[in-house]
């Protein structure tokens, strides 16, 4: 796998009239093509101010992020964005929040409309296109909101907590939906998470933060990318002693 997304020694600082506060320094590590890696850290440590500055949203305070070797300066539909919750709008039906980003971009050419049409078919949601968000569990919708993300056709996925707002059982089918869709497509993946066990199952590799302000502390390798699923992995012989390593180096309270 060769390099898309590249730091090189990112550092960013929020300032205020009175206050300056870092958030992120000298971060550096690249993202392989088709790679997905999570990144863990302790709460506050600037993780998603890392996906910001990804996504073209923040611009550092020094230092790059480039994606095939071109400095990223502004949002582009290259890099793709699922937040905490869908964010669909009940109003509209599945295929129109679908369709909504390449509408806003008037980007609906025959080609693009033919791709949301295959998305729409190969994951299951050709039965609810006519559906409102309303009609749809949890899960369902996270599924749509993945759908409407790849559906621009981005390089790089930024996922930020997604599957949080998710009880538990369906957090666990999600995570294996959603990493199939991923890995399936093609695409290069960012999760940030709190959850140690989601980032080891669903990840080829970690990227551990230090406390604010954020640095790489290591680059952790998972290993399990031989097992096809998340859940799968949960049941591997070394995902309790990479929990317990992973547990300790992010909690605070455990390092001090």
């Amino acid at each position: 796998m060769t390099g898309i997304l590249t730091l090189d020694n990112v550092c960013m600082t929020y300032y205020t009239k009175k206050s300056q506060t870092e958030a992120i320094k000298n971060l550096s590590f690249d993202v392989r093509q088709g790679e997905f890696i999570s990144v863990l850290g302790p709460s506050g440590c600037g993780k998603t101010t890392l996906l910001s500055l990804i996504s073209g949203t923040l611009k550092p305070t020094s230092g790059k992020i480039l994606l095939n070797g071109n400095e990223i300066t502004k949002t582009s539909t290259d890099i793709g964005y699922m937040l905490q919750r869908d964010h669909l709008f009940e109003w509209r039906t599945i295929y129109k929040n679908i369709t909504l980003g390449l509408e806003i971009q008037k980007k609906l050419t025959p080609e693009n409309v033919e791709h949301c049409e295959r998305l729409i078919e190969e994951y299951g949601l050709k039965d609810f296109k006519n559906h409102y968000p309303m009609q749809l569990s949890g899960g369902m919708r996270q599924r749509v909101a993945l759908i409407r993300t790849l559906a621009l056709n981005p390089q790089v996925l930024l996922l930020d907590e997604p599957f949080s707002a998710l009880d538990f059982q369906t957090r666990l089918h999600v995570c294996d939906d959603v990493y199939s869709i991923i890995k399936k497509e093609g695409i290069t993946a960012l999760l940030v998470t709190h959850d140690i066990s989601e980032a080891i199952s669903m990840s080829d590799r970690i990227a551990i933060l230090t406390e604010r302000p954020a640095t790489l502390k290591r680059m952790h390798e998972t290993n399990l990318q031989s097992i096809a699923t998340p859940l799968a992995r949960r049941e591997a012989p070394t995902f309790s002693s990479q929990f317990e390593r992973l547990w300790k180096e992010v909690s605070v309270n455990a390092a001090k």
